[in-house]
């Protein structure tokens, strides 16, 4: 997997929380934050592609957002994560990035 060093800035505060809350996941804090850009730009493209359905199709009507939301409950979406699927997750993360066995959560 090919990865580009970046050098950002964050309020120290955000900083702070994100070092722990990559503490708390058991990776490192650049593996934390790949997978917080990662989540934060799905979120971004999904939004973006929804927009352009409906700029395309028009609003969908009451009837067809019950049914897109109950398709999105079906598979998942909005549920939360449960501890198990988070460690496993962090998990391969971590084998993905070559991490040692004891940087890996879990």
């Amino acid at each position: 997997m090919a990865v580009e060093k970046l050098s950002v800035s964050l309020p120290d505060i955000v900083a702070a929380r994100a070092r722990r809350a990559a503490d708390r996941a058991g990776v490192p804090l650049s593996a934390w934050l790949a997978q917080a850009a990662e989540a934060a730009a799905d979120l971004a493209e999904a939004q973006a592609a929804a927009q352009e359905y409906a700029a395309r199709f028009g609003e969908p009507d009451p009837a067809e957002l019950t049914q897109i939301r109950a398709q999105l409950a079906e598979v998942g979406v909005g549920s939360p994560e449960s501890p198990e699927e988070a460690s496993a997750r962090a998990d391969a993360l971590a084998r993905l990035l070559g991490l040692p066995n004891e940087r890996r959560a879990g």
